[in-house]
């Protein structure tokens, strides 16, 4: 009786921790699911553990913590969009704790001999580089929308910005994790053939097709902080402000450093470069706002100061009438006085 229950517990749990595909156009996500609002939020988690436990091999272990990873992504998603900032850091913390259990993970890839090893690590390395990209794709699209719904305070604002940056922070250190792997890979590939190990990894990457891919995505991301920069010093000039010079001088100087990774073949950091500048565009774009609001209060200040004056001025013209008319009434009563007398 008892292990029946038990199996029914765990299956219950099994299948909360299967996620549906979600229809969103903007970000190829997991959906949610059980989120973190909810009281049933801990079988979720507790579902994902025990998946994590039965699963032995390295490789399905990394493949599943990845996948927690996004579901975790999609639930602080789900929370900031719903503005409820506690659950958002909730599922963040999460995200933070697979992202500690992945790092240990991929210290114990082993794939046979040394190149299949590294083969092995750089198509890991590809599905961590995608799921950071859908933190960014993530962060860029709550930045359009909360700025749309225009329902998030200041203060939520900015705790949702710190969340994020969290979460992008969390995923930096395992590809930090797993270049170092890469690293000690390659050592171990020139101590036992000879062959170089970058050489290596380049011939292993176009076979992969990841080449191609990286640079693709390294140009698209150079071109739209372009045009974002472009389009945002048009909204100044229209607006007859001078934008900040020190941060346009920050932007064009990644972008010029992006340029020259892209034409060396470095498209990982020249994504980055340019996704650095595109980072600063938006807040060249939030000083402009910013600017807008400080004028919009100015002029708000000057219309109440003239109400203020015309108010005086009504105020003083009162005052004068009155007492005109106190003189008016004091000249009828004298004049009254003298003719009795």
């Amino acid at each position: 009786m008892k292990l029946k229950i038990a199996s029914i517990i765990a299956m219950v749990l099994m299948l909360l921790s299967v996620p549906a595909m979600a229809e969103d156009n903007e970000t190829i996500l997991t959906e949610p699911g059980t989120t973190p609002d909810s009281v049933l939020y801990f079988l979720d988690v507790a579902a994902d553990n025990l998946a994590l436990a039965m699963t032995l091999n390295n490789d399905a272990k990394i493949e599943k913590q990845l996948e927690i990873a996004e579901e975790r992504l999609a639930e602080a998603k789900a929370m900031a969009e719903k503005g409820d900032v506690k659950a958002m850091k909730k599922a963040a913390d999460r995200h933070g704790e697979i992202m500690v259990k992945l790092k240990t993970e991929l210290k114990s890839i082993e794939n046979g001999d040394s190149e299949s090893e590294l083969k092995k690590e750089i198509e890991i390395q590809q599905k961590i580089n995608e799921h950071s990209d859908k933190i960014m794709e993530v962060r860029d699209g709550l930045k359009i929308k909360i700025k749309v719904k225009g329902d998030i305070t200041a203060e939520q604002q900015e705790l949702i910005d710190s969340i994020l940056a969290s979460l992008e922070g969390q995923t930096g250190e395992v590809k930090i994790e797993i270049e170092n792997e890469k690293s000690k890979t390659k050592i171990k590939i020139k101590t036992e053939t000879g062959k170089d190990g970058d050489e290596l990894e380049n011939e292993i990457e176009d076979e992969l097709g990841i080449t191609e891919e990286q640079r693709e995505d390294a140009l698209e991301e150079i071109m739209d902080a372009q045009n974002d920069l472009n389009k945002t010093l048009d909204k100044y000039e229209k607006m007859n402000v001078t934008p900040p010079n020190s941060i346009v001088d920050e932007i064009n100087d990644l972008l010029a450093k992006a340029q020259e990774a892209f034409d060396a073949g470095d498209y990982e950091d020249a994504e980055e470069l340019a996704e650095h500048a595109d980072d600063l565009v938006d807040n060249l774009e939030d000083e402009l706002e910013k600017s807008e609001h400080d004028e919009s209060d100015d002029d708000g200040d000057e219309d109440e100061n003239k109400n203020d004056d015309e108010n005086d001025t009504d105020d003083k013209k009162e005052d004068h009438e009155e007492k005109t008319d106190n003189k008016s009434v004091e000249h009828s009563e004298d004049s009254e006085v003298k003719l009795n007398d």
